[in-house]
């Protein structure tokens, strides 16, 4: 681990590791060796200096006096919560021997399946040695798909990569149309630029089944039928081809297949056939087109809530042409928003999680078919050990009592690596304390602005826990495996991070973390990529599609 200062009082940067696009800098304050303060980091040029309620309590979880804080060995039935403390060394390796026994089975390593997700956004704590580890065992693959997949496929055909603007970059926009995204709650610091456009006389439209607070807010609230957003879209496409309110020269240079797009537009998705579809008036639909139309610049926020029905992912396919078709993407701040995260050309994951272990004909598993996994439903052998950091799947897992029911399972071995007794740590046989954001090195990029962030360690590990890092580091020691897997420290696996992978593709910009250093960012805090101000991806075209054109 790493020596800390225990006298004293100082100041340390942080980051917020939620799952949420602002991704916030934080200051936290530290006397003798305790974090007694922590507030939003001023110099971050995105979120300004504010946090939100959830993480400006995080010292509160930090120092919870029901944190895990050493490993457990179950001791009653699954899910009686029934535990007694035992030490590091025989923790790991009863992990090592389950997953020992496991490997050399008649059932194979494919029979070990890791779950893990969002539960810190982190690159190191989130996806690194662990990864390194399971490819390295054979272990089965984890489609991790429950968030944003269908949207971002979506997005992919449409433009080549993810729906994107420079988030710092919305002063001159007229028009903001929430897309099945409640802004206000779950992207707060984009949230308070539009209110401060609103007030320069910007407009606000939020499309949303549910009066949200970010439809309350908004100077239009349209209560569309849920799953029919590409409808509307079509319709909206609809009424800027039939009154020529579309940028013909930007199409011309660079969109593709907009004769068949016009042509189904205009034939199968009228306002009148789109209102019958969608629950809202053809007057509406109309006057939305029109607004769209007649605005510019206009910025449409999309978010995950819309792609998570059949047929999501071509609804954000559909939303996704319509700035080609206004030509929004030569503005400023203007266009469509789903994702920045495409934009940071860190090293390749395949290369950083070394794909290159993974054994030919590995299976992969729909991690929200994770009750079928444990019922033996899946192609391939029965899932026999399942280790789980960053989730929680008893609780959020599709088919809930189906997975509670496969955690039960006696021949099932599970382990867990968590902060507290979370639903599924109850059924774990083997749980191990893991460090919160406050304790661990990281390095995180965004889904909401173009900021790189290092988090440094602002306390020691409270009692027994340890990075998610270190973790696997001392499994991988237990299996045997290849110590130069692990032998890359945390502050070298930031450098590796770090190390631009050249993919030949539009996306992400070469060059973009040029200059970018774990020495620069520990001095400076929060850094904006090496792209210009303001990033306008797609105003001369160059789409990350194989033609570099918009495809319609």
């Amino acid at each position: 681990m790493y020596p800390l200062p225990t006298t004293g009082t100082r100041a340390v940067r942080c980051v917020c590791p939620h799952d949420c696009p602002d991704t916030c800098g934080m200051v936290v304050t530290v006397t003798d060796g305790v974090a007694t303060h922590l507030r939003g980091d001023p110099n971050h040029s995105f979120t300004r200096g504010f946090l939100c309620t959830k993480v400006s309590r995080y010292l509160e979880r930090t120092y919870h006096p029901e944190r895990l804080t050493t490993p457990l060995l179950r001791t009653g039935p699954k899910g009686s919560g029934q535990f007694r403390p035992i030490g590091w060394s025989e923790a790991i390796q009863r992990v090592a021997d389950a997953l020992n026994k496991a490997r050399h089975s008649a059932h194979g390593p494919q029979s070990i399946l890791p779950y893990s997700y969002a539960g810190t956004m982190g690159k190191l704590q989130g996806s690194s040695l662990d990864r390194r580890l399971f490819h390295a065992i054979g272990a089965s693959l984890l489609d991790r798909t429950i968030c944003a997949t269908a949207g971002a496929v979506g997005c992919g055909i449409t433009l080549g990569t993810r729906a994107v603007v420079d988030s710092e970059a919305l002063d001159s926009v007229r028009l903001f149309i929430n897309w099945g995204s409640n802004t206000a709650v779950t992207n707060s610091h984009l949230w308070v630029r539009m209110l401060e456009a609103q007030r320069r006389g910007a407009r606000i439209i939020t499309i949303d089944p549910f009066q949200s607070r970010t439809a309350e807010r908004s100077d239009q609230w349209l209560a569309i039928r849920p799953g029919t957003d590409a409808a509307l879209a079509l319709a909206i496409a609809h009424v800027l081809l039939r009154d020529n309110l579309v940028d013909h020269d930007y199409l011309a240079s660079h969109a593709s297949g907009l004769e068949p797009f016009t042509q189904r537009a205009l034939n199968e998705y009228s306002p009148r056939q789109a209102a019958e579809i969608c629950g809202l008036d053809e007057g509406t639909i109309e006057d939305l087109a029109h607004a769209y139309g007649s605005t510019r610049p206009a910025l449409i926020r999309l978010n995950y809530g819309l792609q998570r029905h059949g047929g999501g992912g071509m609804a954000v396919r559909a939303i996704t042409c319509l700035p080609a078709l206004t030509g929004d993407w030569r503005y400023p701040g203007a266009g469509a928003l789903l994702s920045t995260s495409q934009i940071y050309p860190t090293q390749a994951d395949s290369v950083f999680q070394r794909a290159d272990l993974i054994p030919p004909g590995t299976r992969t598993i729909n991690m929200t078919r994770l009750a079928e996994a444990l019922e033996g439903h899946e192609p391939g052998p029965p899932v026999n050990v399942l280790v789980v950091y960053n989730a929680n799947p008893a609780s959020v897992c599709p088919d809930q009592g189906r997975v509670v029911r496969g955690l039960q399972r006696d021949d099932l071995f599970t382990v867990v690596l968590e902060h507290f007794q979370t639903d599924t740590a109850r059924y774990a046989d083997i749980v191990l304390p893991a460090t919160t954001q406050l304790e661990h090195w990281d390095i995180h990029t965004s889904y909401g602005h173009l900021n790189v962030q290092i988090n440094e360690p602002a306390i020691a590990p409270v009692g027994e826990s340890l990075p998610n890092t270190e973790i696997f580091r001392r499994l991988g020691r237990a299996l045997d495996l290849p110590e130069g897997l692990f032998a890359s420290t945390d502050l070298e696996l930031i450098d590796e991070v770090l190390t631009e992978t050249p993919r030949g593709a539009a996306f992400p910009p070469v060059g973009a973390l040029s200059g970018i250093t774990r020495e620069r960012l520990l001095a400076e805090g929060p850094v904006r990529l090496n792209v210009p101000s303001p990033y306008l991806p797609f105003a001369e075209g160059g789409f990350g599609t194989a033609d570099g054109r918009c495809n319609l």
